[in-house]
């Protein structure tokens, strides 16, 4: 893939795996249908005990821009630190193992980076069953009115939670120039904690100086039985791991003065604590 007689940079895809043997093969095989076709798919065995990590290696055998790293289980912070470490491109994605993206999503972010020499591009998500994404992957490919928005990553900053929260939190629907990651201040995931996004995704966007968004939808995340999506909404200890990391969270906001933000936060986590409390009763 060439663009003006030059070699487009190499785009790494971080994909942590476990024990998703049943999702792991559909999620690898939209990446290797993307448009933009100089990519590293890394693929992160992460301590698999189901054979998703010998799917893994098969894939490998298929497609020569697959690496699979298998380590000792360390968790989803733990795999990805893996692939941040370990990743060759001059830009990086995040993709969850039973997830699934759009052809052209690489090559829509990577234009948008382009476009407005931004250092983060992302795109809006849908959620769903797996028959919900069926039906939600053939809708959304008929959408129009696509808008675009740039802006300073100190403005997404001051409004955090607000109109593009849907947006701003996660880490699997972006691309990051790679020195978001690797510059000045290191940024990686923490390990042997839940949330992680949370508690790191407003110090990678303060760590770029411009951030584009598009609302077309490209990536869709699989709501599934045993997820972490869903053992968040029921189990108590990760309820409450998730409320300390939204502590920490707003006092990043509360230090830096970015008061909108932090009373967007603030009411967003009062809202949980009294569905954690409704819950106990």
């Amino acid at each position: 893939m060439t663009e003006e007689g030059q070699t487009l940079p190499v785009v790494s895809i971080i994909v942590p795996v476990y024990n998703v043997k049943s999702y792991v093969g559909e999620c690898v095989e939209s990446l290797c249908r993307q448009t933009y076709t100089n990519l590293e798919i890394l693929l992160v065995d992460d301590g698999s005990t189901d054979g998703s990590g010998e799917v893994c290696d098969e894939y490998a055998g298929r497609d020569e821009r697959i690496r699979v790293i298998h380590q000792a289980n360390r968790g989803l912070s733990g795999a990805r630190n893996m692939g941040l470490d370990d990743a060759r491109g001059e830009y990086i994605a995040f993709v969850d193992s039973d997830d699934l993206v759009s052809t052209n999503y690489v090559e829509t972010l990577y234009e948008l980076l382009m476009k407005y020499e931004a250092d983060i591009a992302a795109c809006a998500y849908v959620k769903g069953t797996t028959e919900q994404l069926t039906d939600i992957r053939e809708k959304v490919l008929s959408l129009d009115n696509v808008k675009e928005i740039c802006m300073p990553s100190v403005k997404l900053l001051k409004q955090w939670h607000g109109k593009y929260k849907q947006q701003e939190t996660v880490a699997w629907n972006k691309l990051y120039c790679r020195e978001v990651w690797n510059g000045r201040k290191k940024i990686r995931f923490p390990e042997s904690r839940n949330h992680e996004d949370v508690l790191i995704s407003h110090l990678v966007v303060q760590g770029a100086k411009t951030i584009v968004l598009t609302t077309e939808i490209l990536y869709f995340y699989r709501i599934r039985k045993g997820s972490i999506t869903l053992q968040t909404e029921y189990d108590r200890e990760k309820v409450w791991q998730n409320l300390r990391a939204q502590r920490e969270r707003m006092e990043f906001f509360r230090a830096h003065r970015y008061w909108r933000a932090y009373f967007n936060l603030l009411k967003g986590y009062v809202l949980h604590v009294l569905w954690f409390w409704w819950r106990r009763v």
